[in-house]
């Protein structure tokens, strides 16, 4: 399994950006506020807080989109998000995001799945999607085994 970084240790990188933020704006300007910065006549200083700042941004935006993805799979998988297993490869579906592809739903069984080419999109020539529009593999092999089953035709 992949080691996953505690929330303590996120929250003290997140933390570790906005100190050194107000350093470099204390020490270029003689006050906390990171936006003096942008008055003062030091591009060092504006590029250093600048490359942070966005830093800080991206990193908070990283956190609530794996926020959301998290909720979303517990809720429609009922359980919590770290005992949802892929039924593609039979990893934890949390825990393999960086190796496997983000969550995806199913339409039809609403089974939460990797959106990659070894689990949710096995078979298909692309390896990922965005917006689920054809069904997983097992509700594949379910349509085509009715097909054959019951004698329908598609030609």
């Amino acid at each position: 399994m992949i080691k996953q970084p505690s929330p303590g240790m996120r929250v003290g990188c997140l933390t570790t950006l906005v100190v050194i933020i107000l350093l470099v704006s204390y020490l270029t300007t003689g006050k906390l506020n990171p936006l003096s910065v942008y008055t003062s006549k030091s591009i060092l200083a504006i590029i250093i807080v600048s490359l942070l700042t966005s830093l800080l941004i991206f990193s908070l935006g990283s956190q609530f989109f794996m926020y959301l993805i998290r909720k979303q799979v517990e809720i429609t998988s009922h359980q919590p998000a770290e005992n949802v297993i892929c039924p593609g490869c039979g990893d934890p579906l949390m825990a393999y995001i960086a190796l496997r592809g983000v969550p995806i739903v199913c339409p039809v069984c609403k089974r939460s799945w990797h959106n990659g080419k070894n689990c949710y999109n096995r078979g298909m020539p692309h390896e990922t999607i965005v917006i689920p529009i054809y069904p997983c593999p097992h509700c594949r092999s379910a349509a085509s085994h009715d097909r054959d089953l019951f004698g329908y035709d598609d030609r």
